[in-house]
């Protein structure tokens, strides 16, 4: 029997630690360091997050737009990784400093069947949400496997 258990337990982390993304979460806010995106033999995986508008006084409106904007944000980052973002940058400079910086960027791509994994919820409302999508379905556009 402790065999067994022990065999169970061996399985269970092994299979926990593979592919998927891990949390972003510690102790209610953002962690310090986690992963945005994750290519593996099967899915691409992405990370998306949403922030709640402190004007919503309820935190179930806050919980579900945060949710919503998360959600919204894991499919920009994915199509920006299947398919490019273009990036358009400008810097204006007065005596040799800069006076203002803007940064556009925009994607477009069509997704289909994307999977929601996971959803975590910070303590001030905001969410993180977890999304995967099928490198077969991705076909020629398939991003290459990270190392």
């Amino acid at each position: 029997m402790k065999t067994w258990s022990l065999l169970f337990a061996a399985l269970f982390c092994l299979g926990a630690c593979s592919g998927q993304m891990k949390t972003a979460v510690k102790e209610g806010a953002i962690a310090p360091s986690f992963n945005d995106t994750l290519v593996d033999d099967e899915y691409l995986w992405v990370r998306g997050f949403g922030a709640a508008n402190p004007k919503h006084t309820s935190d179930s409106q806050r919980r579900i737009l945060s949710r919503e904007a998360a959600i919204a944000h894991a499919y920009q980052r994915a199509t920006e990784v299947i398919y490019g973002a273009n990036l358009e940058s400008n810097v204006q400079i007065v005596d040799a400093v800069s006076e203002g910086s803007t940064i556009h960027t925009s994607a477009s791509g069509i997704l289909n069947d994307m999977e929601l994994v996971s959803t975590e919820y910070l303590d001030d409302g905001g969410c993180t949400v977890i999304m995967r999508i099928s490198r077969q379905k991705l076909g020629p556009n398939a991003p290459a496997q990270e190392k």
